[in-house]
């Protein structure tokens, strides 16, 4: 590489939520780039003369003959439409670097450590609740917490009607929990793929843009029939999937610059 030629930076990105992405860059630029066309022509020329002669009739005979060579090629954007929208965003200022001053459905951008969490996982915490459960209803009247048995079972014929979505817990260095809800189809790699790498450890030097979600205290739904039994299902799952102080974002993408 020449000394005085830029170097690029490359962002692995990790996830992407592509609808949302595909969405922005419409509303930025007016359209939606689908692809890029590069056409290169070459063009081949070569002259003939000769002399004819038919009889009594003599002339002279020229022809051209003329070769073209056209190469085009299609560009998929890929990552250009990603790298496209975060840039105007942050170009514009359209960002928040502090996430806990940020108003609701500000967007926002944090780094830190990140730990991906899948369904399989709502499965296993979904065990151990079943365990605990057993091991209470297995202590003698006496020490039973009829309460917190009857607690235990609702909440299990609950949690095992519900597919757990996937998610992620970000932890900056300023101790700050964020955590959001992710679509399985914008990861690059499968979320499991991260525990046999990764452990319990986590990924270092993860950013996160999103859309920071804040609950309003202002709204509440009526404690009973359907839609109170749903009002207190909903809580119990946010309440197992996410710590109760940790900021929620919609997140947009997640992604780490490469050395």
């Amino acid at each position: 590489m020449d000394q005085d030629e830029p170097a690029v930076v490359l962002y692995d990105f990790l996830y992407r939520d592509s609808g949302r992405i595909t969405s922005y860059y419409a509303q930025i630029f007016g359209s939606h780039l689908s692809s890029t066309e590069e056409t290169n022509a070459e063009h081949k020329g070569a002259e003939y003369s000769g002399k004819v002669d038919v009889k009594v009739v003599s002339s002279d005979a020229r022809s051209t003959s003329t070769v073209q060579r056209i190469t085009k090629r299609v560009l998929v954007p890929h990552d250009v439409t990603t790298t496209d929208v975060l840039a105007f965003l942050t170009g514009k200022g359209r960002v928040n670097h502090d996430v806990v001053a940020a108003p609701h459905g500000a967007l926002i951008i944090a780094q830190g450590t990140v730990v991906f969490v899948d369904s399989s996982m709502g499965e296993l915490a979904l065990s151990a609740f079943r365990e605990i459960a057993r091991a209470e209803r297995s202590k003698t009247k006496a020490q039973q917490n009829a309460s917190l048995i009857h607690e235990q079972k609702v909440a299990l014929a609950m949690f095992e009607k519900v597919t757990f979505p996937s998610g992620f817990f970000l932890a900056t260095e300023e101790g700050i929990q964020i955590v959001g809800v992710i679509k399985d189809d914008g990861m690059e790699e499968t979320i499991p793929s991260y525990y046999f790498k990764h452990g319990t450890s986590g990924l270092t030097d993860v950013y996160v843009v999103g859309i920071k979600e804040i609950p309003t205290d202002n709204f509440a739904l009526p404690d009973e029939g359907l839609i109170g039994v749903g009002q207190y299902a909903a809580q119990a799952m946010s309440n197992v999937l996410f710590p109760a102080n940790a900021i929620r974002v919609t997140p947009i993408a997640l992604f780490r610059a490469l050395l």
